[in-house]
């Protein structure tokens, strides 16, 4: 029997998983007592997300952990849940995919990446009310959201540009981490889109700048459909 099963369904935690199994041995042959775990090949993805970000960080950092202890022990961030299991959920990928390109603690309360998401959303209603997206906005409605970017690792500084659509700024904090990794830590990102930025004006054409401007205005243009911006500026050192 094999001890995970890949179907396309939505995935729903299994009401037999437990907050944490303990470390199970890969390598090891599977056995009949093997718990089964109903998943998704987008849920199995997350796990392998969260997974490669821990041994990245671990590894750049000098971190003298393991990182498979790390996704096998039962963790606040996870609600007391190990990442191996929380992490198949969209939001405790999220969350630990941040714990790590942030460098926060290893078991961070999960109020604190909550509240970095929160603050920015608060921004974003704030800056929205007064350019008129605030209340004609659907909650959960897919919106255009725009980073500004500007990262020196000691190596190159890089400038950049991103512009997708989401329902809220912790998903494209996701996908630029995706992207960019840990450079992404010191990005901007506001609903809508302002042409007067000044890393926008150094770095987007007039004609785009135009393009962003009207799906802003309207997210259910045909325009707007898969849009997904990036613009990147690197300047490497001596």
């Amino acid at each position: 029997m094999e001890a995970i099963t890949t179907l396309t369904k939505t995935f729903e935690a299994p009401s037999s998983v437990s907050l944490a199994y303990g470390y199970v041995d890969p390598l090891a042959d599977d056995a009949p007592g093997d718990d089964v775990v109903v998943t998704t090949r987008r849920a199995i993805g997350r796990v392998a997300l969260v997974a490669s970000e821990a041994a990245s960080r671990f590894q750049r950092e000098r971190v003298s952990h393991d990182a498979m202890s790390w996704l096998f022990a039962p963790r606040e961030l996870f609600g007391g849940a190990c990442a191996i299991d929380a992490c198949l959920d969209r939001d405790a990928c999220l969350r630990g995919v941040l714990v790590h390109g942030l460098s926060l603690d290893l078991d961070v309360a999960p109020e604190i990446v909550d509240a970095l998401t929160a603050e920015d959303d608060d921004e974003d209603r704030t800056d929205g009310d007064e350019e008129g997206y605030g209340d004609s906005a659907e909650p959960g409605a897919l919106r255009l959201f725009t980073a500004m970017i500007a990262a020196y690792d000691g190596f190159e500084t890089m400038h950049a540009f991103h512009a997708s659509f989401a329902t809220e700024p912790a998903e494209v904090a996701g996908r630029l981490y995706c992207r960019m990794g840990a450079a992404m830590a010191n990005a901007r990102i506001v609903e809508g889109f302002d042409p007067s930025d000044p890393l926008v004006l150094a770095l987007v054409s007039n004609a785009m700048a135009d393009l962003l401007s009207m799906v802003a205005a309207d997210p259910r243009s045909d325009l707007a459909a898969g849009l997904d911006v990036n613009i990147e500026q690197r300047f490497h050192s001596g």
